[in-house]
This record gives C-alpha cells, sequence and structure tokens, in this order.
C-alpha cells in the first residue's frame, strides 16, 4: 500500500528528475509510471528515474564490483543518462547509486566512490550524482569518500549541519535501529561547461505519519 502511495506522490508531482533505488522486480513490472526510465537490460538494479524530463539515451547500468554480504545479491551500482528537464536548459547528467549498506563497511563504500568517479572520469558538462549513500557519520572511511567527492567538484545540496537533517532515523516506524539518526540520502551537484549548479535551497520530507519508505 505504501508503494502505491508513493506512486501516487509522484503522480502527483511536479518533479523535474527523481532518482529511485530499491525498484526491485516483480514491483519494477507494476509501477506504471509514465515517465519512468528504466536501465537496458535485464540485472536487476533497483534504480530508476522519474520525473518532468527529456532523456537522449536509454539509462545505462554499472554494477559495482566491490561488494559485501547480502548486497552482492542485488547488483547495486550506479545508472547513468543524459537527460534536458522540460522545463528548459542544458543538458545534464544524472547519476543514481545504491551503496553498500551497514555499519563498518566504509570500506566497501569507499571502492564504490571509486568506481563512480572513475565512470565520470570523462563526463563533461553539469552533473548530478543523488541516491543512498549509506554513509555513517563518525566512519573514517565514509568521511574520506564523501572529501573524494568533494575534491572532484561535487557540492553537497546540504553542505552544512547535515546531521541535522537525518533520512534514516529511528522515529520512522520502519526503522529497526534504535536510537540512530543518519543522512544516508543525498544529493550531489557538479557545475561544467559553462553551466552552474548550486542548491537553492534542500530539505527531507519526513511524514511520519505515513511514510513511504524506512527511508525519508
Amino acid at each position: 500500500a505504501r508503494k502505491r502511495r508513493f506512486l501516487d506522490h509522484l503522480v502527483g508531482a511536479s518533479y523535474d528528475i527523481v532518482g529511485i533505488q530499491e525498484l526491485w522486480w516483480p514491483w519494477r513490472a507494476a509501477f506504471q509510471l509514465e515517465s519512468l526510465l528504466l536501465p537496458e537490460g535485464q540485472r536487476d538494479s533497483g534504480l530508476a528515474l522519474a520525473g518532468r524530463l527529456r532523456a537522449t539515451q536509454r539509462p545505462r547500468v554499472h554494477h559495482f564490483h566491490a561488494g559485501n554480504g547480502i548486497d552482492r545479491l542485488k547488483r547495486k551500482g550506479v545508472m547513468t543518462a543524459r537527460v534536458t528537464p522540460e522545463a528548459g536548459g542544458e543538458e545534464i547528467s544524472v547519476h543514481v547509486t545504491h551503496l553498500q549498506a551497514g555499519p563498518r563497511k566504509g570500506e566497501v563504500r569507499a571502492r564504490q566512490v571509486d568506481e563512480l568517479l572513475g565512470l565520470m572520469a570523462t563526463v563533461s558538462g553539469p552533473a548530478i550524482v543523488m541516491g543512498d549513500f549509506n554513509f555513517h557519520a563518525g566512519d573514517p572511511a565514509d568521511e574520506k569518500a564523501i572529501a573524494r567527492l568533494a575534491d572532484e567538484g561535487f557540492a553537497d545540496a546540504i553542505p552544512h549541519g547535515g546531521e541535522s537533517e537525518p533520512t534514516y532515523e529511528s522515529t520512522n516506524p520502519y526503522v529497526r535501529r534504535r536510537s540512530c539518526a543518519e543522512r544516508f540520502d543525498r544529493v550531489f551537484l557538479k557545475s561544467g561547461c559553462g553551466t552552474r549548479l548550486v542548491a537553492k535551497a534542500a530539505r527531507v520530507l519526513n511524514d511520519l505519519a505515513s511514510p513511504f519508505s524506512d527511508h525519508h
């Protein structure tokens, strides 16, 4: 029921670009959204794009070589597409990703970030990287991975004070961990080729009365 509420939310909203994670089979086949962009290939990454946009090519997925435990079964990775918002503007390279889950898995996530940055090394023009990064506050490897993204020109949409904007916390009824508040879900922006991308505002939607997911 909550998945269908999420679908209704997307249908009624006016988002230009939406990055989706964990859109697994068989639900993926029932997710009837006209603007949905799915990657080529049959391997189930759970990744998709939606919104008021036009794609110049069908999205493609790179499945991470690095992975640990049950995460390897679902072939997590990064989906890439070049899109133009219907509202106008320059073509943007959009990357939707889902990194390794779990505490004490920062080294795996760091290797996945290396793969992600390697894929984007030859991409010119403005870019957006969004998704479930599973970065844990205080994990040295995660902090280094975040710094690497910044060094490559990717600015966090919530650069300072992000710890006050958790997207995964124990107040959510679907979260099983107690006394946790992590900002797993992030959006990074990179300017390029005469186009500057900046976050004018950012907020976390956390309707705890009827959440769509364990993540805000």
